[in-house]
């Protein structure tokens, strides 16, 4: 297993980042990795995940001002201002650890982040209503728009090394609910600024980037690396990243081994870290499909929200809940609304990021499944609103949110085995799902498996299936179908 898991004890943290870094003098959308930076300068990488809220799909700010406070108490350093202000949909990246953007910054400790921020919107998840529907929350507001955030521990930027920032918006602590649990429309933004730790060259992992690939080469790059690509982000942020390859990056995919194999207009998801020097090196690359907006093809990423199935269980056509779509296919599928999937018996689907599915379990009609989150490539058909027949289906990773129930099996390891879970997610109708465990699945503010109570909330991320069939797991945990099984890459405790 190639990759370490440097920053899943801050799984906690959000990418307000995601702006700062976009307003960081990187507004051309391109953003080679600063192999030697300016010795005037030092440069910052900014990573994040957030702990969301249930059935809540988006919450996007414009951050219409950042600056860096240093701790000397000379002037703040401006990251974005208002001529260029940056928009940013937290909730769109809450799965994982994203790396949203480099910057140069003037060497030196800041101990203070200040943010402006400005429209805000929400939009929840409707699922009284048969599949269930997005709904724009109007209105939404804030109970400020002016923070003043310390940083602790304070960010100290060198001029001869990349320094890590991370920014946690807490959607789940800033989006308030009433006494039912519904949200009023009312966010009370919760900020938490760090920096990161470095370990050995590593500054921090982005465990999900997911984009379009440009420009493929061998040649050029710098040395110890194999090749390198654009990856033209599809987060939001318009950002586009070089990405560099070592013999040690694992290629996943359809007739896709090694880097050769690799083309461009591919929509490809990438596992990488980010070393001291600034640059992001891939650790797993699965590509997917080829993308064409002349052609109206289209990689749609989403929650599925309604299967339709046959007689004997197969799934026929499903519904997704659109939250990307890349290239962008100009309104015709607007973000946040439903798009009706078609499936044939040509349809193929694909299970990737293997080192996460020990159980080998596949997708397929039987095993696809309302919650899970996949990306759908296919021609758009005509109508409004259009729908689309998949050519491919392809399982990605995502985080669900729930309580402890029952501790399934514990190995000796303390981390080995699994247990039952009940989402908080409207999705799996209030039904426990089954959760298995590694040795290496990471454990984050609780110790193992033995540890587990009801209380408080369990955000679980890795792979997960709608299983038809029961079954138990090699490490003793075992479901009875028809229920959904997530095979867990980390378990973290959130605070009360």
């Amino acid at each position: 297993m190639r990759r370490k898991s440097i920053l899943l004890a801050a799984g906690g943290m959000a990418i307000a980042a995601a702006a700062l870094m976009v307003g960081c003098g990187s507004n051309t959308g391109s953003n080679p990795a600063p192999d030697t930076p300016a010795p005037t300068s030092g440069s910052v990488v900014a990573f994040g995940s957030d702990a969301p809220i249930c059935d809540v799909e988006s919450f996007s700010v414009q951050i219409t001002s950042a600056s860096l406070v240093p701790q000397d108490g000379g002037s703040p350093v401006p990251l974005i201002t208002s001529a260029a202000p940056a928009t940013v949909d937290f909730a769109r990246l809450v799965d994982f650890t994203n790396i949203l953007s480099s910057a140069g910054v003037t060497p030196g400790t800041y101990n203070q982040l200040q943010l402006n921020l400005a429209s805000p919107q929400l939009v929840v998840l409707d699922t009284t209503t048969s599949p269930p529907s997005p709904v724009t929350v109007n209105p939404t507001t804030l109970t400020t728009s002016s923070l003043t955030v310390n940083i602790s521990p304070a960010l100290m930027v060198s001029s001869s090394t990349t320094s890590g920032l991370m920014v946690d918006f807490s959607l789940r602590k800033s989006v308030q609910v009433d006494g039912n649990g519904q949200v009023t429309g009312t966010v009370d933004p919760q900020f938490t600024v760090a920096a990161t730790t470095t370990s050995g060259t590593t500054v921090g992992e982005a465990t999900s980037l997911y984009g379009i690939i440009e420009n493929p080469t061998t040649s050029g790059v710098p040395s110890g690396f194999t090749g390198s690509f654009g990856l033209t982000l599809g987060d939001g942020t318009g950002q586009t990243l070089t990405i560099l390859a070592n013999s040690d990056t694992a290629f996943e995919g359809d007739g896709v081994t090694t880097f050769g194999d690799l083309t461009a207009n591919t929509f490809v998801e990438v596992d990488a870290i980010v070393n001291t020097s600034g640059q992001i090196v891939a650790q797993t690359v699965d590509s997917e499909e080829q993308t064409s907006s002349a052609d109206q093809k289209s990689a749609f990423l989403g929650k599925i929200i309604g299967v339709t199935r046959d007689g004997s269980g197969n799934a026929t056509s499903f519904t997704l809940l659109v939250d990307a779509e890349l290239p962008n296919m100009n309104g015709a599928v607007p973000l946040h609304s439903g798009l009706n999937i078609a499936l044939t018996d040509t349809t193929r689907y694909w299970t990737l990021w293997q080192h996460w599915n020990r159980q080998a379990f596949t997708l397929g009609p039987q095993t696809l499944g309302v919650a899970e989150r996949v990306a759908v490539f296919g021609v758009l058909g005509s109508g409004s609103p259009p729908t689309m027949t998949a050519n491919r289906v392809f399982l990605r990773p995502r985080t669900v949110m729930g309580n402890f129930n029952t501790l399934l099996a514990a190995g000796s390891d303390g981390t080995t085995g699994g247990f039952t879970m009940t989402p908080c997610g409207a999705l799996f109708g209030g039904q426990p799902i089954t959760i298995v465990t590694y040795s290496d699945t990471f454990f984050n503010n609780v110790s193992g498996l033995a540890a587990l109570t009801p209380s408080p909330t369990l955000r679980v991320y890795g792979d997960l299936f709608y299983e038809q069939t029961s079954g138990t797991a090699k490490t003793g945990a075992s479901w009875t179908a028809p229920t959904w099984v997530l095979q867990a890459r980390g378990v973290h405790q959130l605070p009360n």
